[in-house]
């Protein structure tokens, strides 16, 4: 099978090299874009104009984020062959909840070094003392705190005057290294490379909070549901968790590769229901817009009951 890869922009040659990283390349023809003739080449692939594409055993995977320019695409290539991001996975005979997994954690690695230093200093929406995140915040007991997905530690000088006991968790090895530079000169901080859905390593009833600001939001739906069963059992009976996560559930295919801003497929409901089979109590949701896109994400604080 020949694969080319619709749109040669930063997503599309993220998702390239993380094929090429996976041993995947060679099944890849090159990619199709707009504006070829100012790209021609990326890593020995042509990038292609449609027009010039005359083979008809291609497969088109669209890799672009916007959901509408996507529909306008697979118009544009009518009668073609075209596959989401997701469907890669069923090609190449992957898991697939583990293919977007390892995806999100690749791209984080290899385009988000801007990103995490412009984070730093774009701390407002969670801790300006009017967001809905700071005020559910200020409900969590801090005694012994878990953040989940704790990037480079951005929230860490928010909260180290206020908790006791502080436990990091990331999925990258480079984050956790980070994390334990920056502040090493703390005795009350703790650090955990996860595998991505679990917490394995922290012990049950042990802690009376939880959060997670801006990573959930990535995170398959499956994973959330393992994830909850995790919180559950480590909180305290009494504990709570404050979890941002997603909103979006325009679309079922909904992955990092695709998504608005990497959105995965959720919803308020959705999320209230899993908490709620998990055996947490569900104190208050709150459905927020995220930059332009209205609507997109949910803050969510559960309580594991006494």
């Amino acid at each position: 099978m020949k694969i080319v890869l619709y749109g040669a922009g930063k997503r599309g040659r993220s998702i390239y090299n993380f094929l090429k990283s996976q041993g995947l390349e060679r099944h890849i023809y090159g990619f199709c874009d707009k504006d070829a003739k100012e790209i021609d080449i990326i890593d020995n692939k042509k990038v292609w104009y449609l027009e010039e594409l005359k083979e008809k055993d291609l497969v088109y995977c669209i890799t672009i984020a916007d959901r509408n320019k996507r529909e306008e695409i697979r118009k544009f290539l009518s009668n073609k062959q075209c596959i989401e991001f997701g469907d890669l996975a069923n090609i190449f005979h992957l898991d697939k909840i583990k293919f977007n997994r390892d995806f999100c954690a690749f791209y984080h690695l290899e385009s988000m070094e801007d990103y995490f230093q412009s984070a730093e200093t774009t701390l407002e929406v969670f801790w300006d003392p009017t967001s809905i995140f700071y005020k559910m915040f200020q409900r969590l007991d801090k005694t012994n705190i878990v953040e989940l997905a704790c990037g480079r530690g951005r929230h860490i000088p928010q909260i180290i005057d206020k908790a006791g006991n502080i436990m990091l968790v990331d999925i990258l090895e480079k984050n956790i290294d980070i994390c334990k530079k920056r502040f090493g000169k703390y005795s009350n901080i703790k650090y955990y490379k996860n595998s991505g859905n679990d917490l394995k390593e922290l012990d049950s009833n042990s802690y009376t909070s939880l959060y997670s600001y801006d990573a959930m939001v990535h995170f398959e739906l499956i994973d959330i549901y393992f994830y909850l069963l995790e919180i559950y059992r480590v909180l305290s009976p009494g504990g709570k968790a404050l979890l941002h996560h997603s909103n979006y559930h325009a679309d079922y295919k909904a992955g990092f590769g695709t998504a608005p801003q990497g959105r995965s497929f959720m919803s308020k409901k959705c999320f209230a229901y899993l908490s709620y089979r998990v055996g947490f109590n569900v104190l208050e949701q709150q459905i927020i817009d995220w930059g332009t896109d209205k609507k997109l994400d949910c803050v969510t604080l559960i309580e594991k009951p006494f």
